[in-house]
């Protein structure tokens, strides 16, 4: 029976490494806030602009489906509204006391060397 990677056992290893790494990569994630600071152009809010050009972009696909800046409007302004959110995203890491980091960092590091381990071949 082959085991992870293709290599004879291992997949006990592999598993146990992989629940580890999950326990750890969420107990990371879950100390992560993520937040979403303003968009401004020239000191203003830009948002507004932008559902503009996309209630415009609207206006002209309605009035003809077919008419290539109706589509480049719509499309390009609901990019650009999906692209703002993206950039304008704030991650914090909330602050932990030093063994629960060293813990969570320590069980991330500790599943992926097991999971990369149970690749190599079983001695024997």
């Amino acid at each position: 029976m082959r085991g992870a990677g293709g290599t004879p056992g291992g997949i006990g290893m592999f598993l146990l490494g992989l629940f580890i790494t999950a326990v750890g990569a969420y107990m990371f994630l879950s100390r992560v806030d993520v937040t979403l600071h303003r968009w401004y152009l020239w000191g203003y809010d830009a948002h507004g602009a932008i559902l503009i050009a996309f209630a415009l972009g609207l206006g002209i696909l309605f009035f003809n489906a077919r008419n290539v800046a109706g589509w480049i409007l719509t499309l390009g302004s609901l990019a650009v509204v999906v692209l703002s959110i993206v950039v304008n995203l704030d991650f914090y890491f909330r602050p932990t006391n030093l063994p629960t980091t060293l813990l969570m960092i320590g069980s991330i590091g500790i599943g992926l060397g097991l999971v990369f381990r149970s690749f190599r071949s079983a001695p024997g």
